[in-house]
């Protein structure tokens, strides 16, 4: 198995501003949650607030914007600069999207259009992490 160089590679990072930009349309979007969460603007009713960790919305919201937001951030602001830590963000915070969508539904074991859709999200930005580190360890 092949060890990637990291301090080796610092010439060779490139601007990723198609990823920059997409995780920071995640991150806004999961900043928006949080604050809708935190705030009570966004309401689940009391069958669904119940099944959350606590029962409490506000550390939902928490764990939303620490858990989804952060990694997608970082992603964003590594992918904007000439960063090699831009692929291996954002290998983990796609996973940690989807690995969200997944203990959401367990939790709230409700359905919406935006779980597989955010699930997709996720996905698309952990493969394209991915595919960057593989082609740099190539």
């Amino acid at each position: 198995m092949n060890r990637i160089d990291w301090r080796g590679m610092r010439g060779t990072a490139r601007r990723r501003p198609v990823l920059a930009s997409f995780s920071g349309l995640i991150a806004i979007f999961a900043y928006a949650g949080a604050a809708g969460l935190i705030t009570g603007s966004i309401d689940f009713g009391d069958v669904i607030n119940g099944r959350l960790p606590f029962g409490s919305p506000v550390f939902g919201g928490v764990a939303l914007a620490v858990i989804v937001g952060v990694p997608m951030t970082a992603v964003t602001y590594f992918g904007s600069k000439r960063d090699t830590r831009t692929s291996p963000a954002a290998v983990v915070a796609g996973t940690l999207l989807v690995g969200w969508i997944v203990v959401e539904i367990g939790f709230v074991r409700s359905y919406s259009w935006l779980q597989p859709v955010c699930a997709f999200a996720g996905l698309a930005v952990a493969l394209e992490g991915l595919r960057d580190l593989r082609v740099r360890a190539s």
